[in-house]
C-alpha cells in the first residue's frame, strides 16, 4: 500500500458525501482511506458505512467523541500505507491530488512534501494559495521560515508524511493541545527530516463557511495553551540548529512563539471559561523563567499595548500589579461586549 488517507469525521453529514466522493475519483488508485468517526450524533456514521461497503478501499472505526487529534492519531495506528495524507471531512480534493504529491514523495522518506490550496467561500469566491517549485534543506531553511513563513503553513492538507518517520520518531499528535496541534505535528516532524519540498498546484479545496466561532479565537485552559507555547519553542530550537537557521532570521517566528505565552497562555488565566482563582494567577506568573521573560523583551514586538505592559510588569516583578491590568483588560471587554 502506498498511501493511507486519514479522515477524522464528527457531525458533517451535509459535507461528507462530496469529500468521500471526491477521495474516491483519485487518478492515483493505490491508497487506502480511514475513516475515523469521532463519536458523531447525525448521519455521519451511517454514510461512513456506505462507502466501506460499496469501496473496499475505504475503512471506518467508530469511536467515542475524543476530539481530533485521538481520532488522527487512530488512523495513524490503523492504517497501514507507506506515505499518510489527512483530509477534512467538510473539504474535497480534485482528481490529481494524491498523484501530484506522490510523484515528488517516491523515493524521499527524509522530504516533507507540500502542495498549496484552494479556498473556497459560501458566496463563490476562489482563493489559490500556491507554493513554488522549491526545496529547503541546510543552507537555505531560513528562506523557508523568514520568507514563505513556513510556521503558518502547519494545517494537515496537502502534505505527505513518511510512516516510518512517524514511527521511528515517536511522532504523533499531542492530545493535550486543543490549538494548532497541526503545526506543533508538522514541526516535530521537521525535527527529523532533511529537507522540505513545496510543488507548484492547489488541488485541495479549504471550504470557508460561517462558524459561530473561530478556534483561533477560542483559548483552551492554561495547561494546554502552556504545553503548545513549550512545544513550539523546543521545536523551531531543534530545527534552527539542525539546519543551521541563525537566531536573527526567525524573529517572525519567534515573535509568534511570544504571542503564545503571552495572549494565549497568560491569557487564559483570566478568560470567563478558562479563569483561575488570583493566587493561582500570580503563581503561575511568578513561575515563569527570568529567561522567558528576555525572550519576551527581544521577539514580542508585535502586539497590543497592553501585552507590551504585561511583559514590562512581569520584567519588574510586579506581578500584582500585572494580574489586575489583565484581569481589568478582560473585564473591560466583557462590560464592552454587552452594549
Amino acid at each position: 500500500m502506498k498511501v493511507s488517507i486519514i479522515i477524522p469525521v464528527y457531525n458533517v453529514e451535509s459535507y461528507l458525501v462530496p469529500c468521500l466522493q471526491s477521495v474516491s475519483q483519485q487518478s492515483f488508485t493505490d491508497f487506502e482511506v480511514w475513516l475515523i468517526d469521532d463519536g458523531s450524533k447525525d448521519r455521519s456514521a451511517e454514510i461512513c458505512d456506505s462507502f466501506v461497503s460499496q469501496d473496499p478501499r475505504f475503512h471506518v472505526v467508530h469511536k467515542q467523541n475524543g476530539g481530533v487529534s485521538t481520532a488522527r492519531n487512530l488512523g495513524i495506528e490503523k492504517s497501514e500505507g507507506e506515505w499518510i495524507c489527512f483530509i477534512d471531512s467538510d473539504d474535497t480534493v480534485e482528481p490529481h491530488y494524491l498523484q501530484n504529491l506522490y510523484e515528488e514523495a517516491n523515493g524521499h522518506r527524509d522530504t516533507l512534501i507540500m502542495q498549496g490550496y484552494t479556498k473556497l467561500y459560501t458566496n463563490g469566491k476562489k482563493e489559490p494559495h500556491c507554493f513554488e517549485d522549491e526545496t529547503f534543506g541546510k543552507g537555505n531553511m531560513d528562506v523557508a521560515f523568514k520568507e514563505r513563513h513556513l510556521n503558518r503553513q502547519g494545517f494537515m492538507v496537502g502534505k505527505l508524511y513518511n510512516r516510518s518517520v512517524l514511527n521511528q520518531h515517536g511522532i504523533r499528535f499531542n492530545t493535550k493541545i486543543h490549538y494548532a496541534e497541526d503545526v506543533m505535528f508538522m514541526l516535530t516532524y521537521l525535527c527529523h527530516i532533511d529537507k522540505v519540498r513545496t510543488i507548484k498546484g492547489a488541488n485541495y479545496n479549504y471550504f470557508i463557511r460561517s462558524k459561530s466561532g473561530s478556534l483561533s479565537q477560542k483559548i483552551n485552559s492554561f495547561e494546554s495553551e502552556y504545553t503548545c507555547y513549550e512545544t513550539y519553542l523546543t521545536n523551531m530550537r531543534i530545527i534552527a540548529e539542525r539546519f543551521d537557521i541563525p537566531e536573527s532570521s526567525l524573529p517572525f517566528v519567534y515573535n509568534v512563539i511570544s504571542e503564545y505565552l503571552v495572549r494565549r497562555s497568560i491569557g487564559s488565566l483570566y478568560q470567563k471559561s478558562t479563569a483561575k482563582p488570583k493566587e493561582e494567577r500570580i503563581r503561575i506568573l511568578k513561575s515563569l523563567a527570568p529567561e522567558q521573560i528576555l525572550f519576551l523583551q527581544k521577539y514580542y514586538k508585535e502586539c497590543a499595548w497592553f501585552h507590551k505592559v504585561t511583559v514590562f510588569l512581569l520584567s519588574k516583578h510586579w506581578y500584582a500589579l500585572c494580574d489586575w491590568l489583565n484581569a481589568c483588560i478582560v473585564k473591560g471587554r466583557s462590560i464592552k461586549n454587552k452594549f
